[in-house]
Formats: C-alpha cells, sequence, structure tokens
C-alpha cells in the first residue's frame, strides 16, 4: 500500500465519527480540478513523502479508544489491489471504515461491502455521465454498476 499522507483527527470526513484520513496513491481518473495531484500524478508520488504501512498502523494502535473510525481516500482507493487486506488490519484494530470512491471499481466496492469490511461509502460523482469522455477522456459505464449496487 503506497501511503501519501495521513490526517491525524477530522470532524467532517466521517459523518458522527471521529476519525484520521488515510490518503492512498494512484488514481484511474485524472481530473483537471484535482485538488491531490501529488496522489494522482505518476511523476509527483515519485517525490511525495511516503508513510510506512507500519508507522500508519502503529499510529492506529496508539489511538485506540480515542479514534472511532478511518476514512481512506487517495486518488483512488480502489486501484490499489491490497485495499481489502490494508483494511482488515484496520478492522482487526476495530476501527469503524469510510471509503471515499469515484465509483471506477464496481468489483472491488461489491466485495469489500459483501465482506463487510466498509461501514460508510460516500461516492464522488464528479460530472454528469455524458461528460466523463468529453472532459476526462474516460468511459464510466461502470460508475452505473456502484450507482445502482450503493
Amino acid at each position: 500500500m503506497i501511503i501519501g499522507g495521513l490526517q491525524r483527527s477530522t470532524l467532517i470526513d466521517f459523518p458522527g465519527r471521529l476519525a484520521c484520513t488515510v490518503f492512498l496513491c494512484g488514481c484511474n481518473f485524472r481530473c483537471p480540478w484535482c485538488y491531490s495531484r501529488e496522489l494522482v500524478l505518476p511523476e509527483l508520488i515519485e517525490r511525495q513523502p511516503k508513510i510506512h504501512e507500519e508507522e500508519f498502523f502503529d499510529f492506529l494502535k496508539q489511538r485506540k479508544g480515542l479514534l472511532e473510525g478511518v476514512v481512506i481516500c487517495g486518488g483512488e482507493p480502489t486501484t490499489s489491489k491490497d485495499l481489502p487486506q490494508f483494511i482488515k488490519k484496520i478492522k482487526e484494530l476495530s476501527f469503524l471504515v469510510k471509503l471515499d470512491t469515484n465509483g471506477s471499481n464496481p468489483e472491488m466496492l461489491k466485495g469489500l461491502i459483501d465482506e463487510q469490511l466498509v461501514d460508510y461509502v460516500a461516492m464522488d460523482v464528479k460530472l454528469p455521465k455524458t461528460r466523463y469522455q468529453e472532459v476526462l477522456g474516460i468511459d464510466v459505464l461502470n460508475m452505473d454498476e456502484s450507482i445502482k449496487f450503493l
């Protein structure tokens, strides 16, 4: 897992919960308005300081009983094949998990929900469906599947 950032506490990102936010590197979209380019563009990811997984989990262990949840965002977290294992480790520490996603990987999303690995999902729909191809140059038919599922 490539961790590009950690917000140690947030009162707004996980509704009704005191949480931290972990920012994963990598994204399959190239939105011109992206506010996290250092987590998306390979040439910027390379220069972005990283947090080792062990350091992140040490942080969580120290916050047991203080934080209720972990928000996982990015970039786009579902581009990381290791995401289910990463979340399992978080859940083993008894934290709730919120996933922020663009909805482009409905198979991963369904799997995480079916395995009860996420407690809350926020899907960011960035444009009307008809404009994704025009603005981002990508086909988003699979986003409909995520929308219907959620």
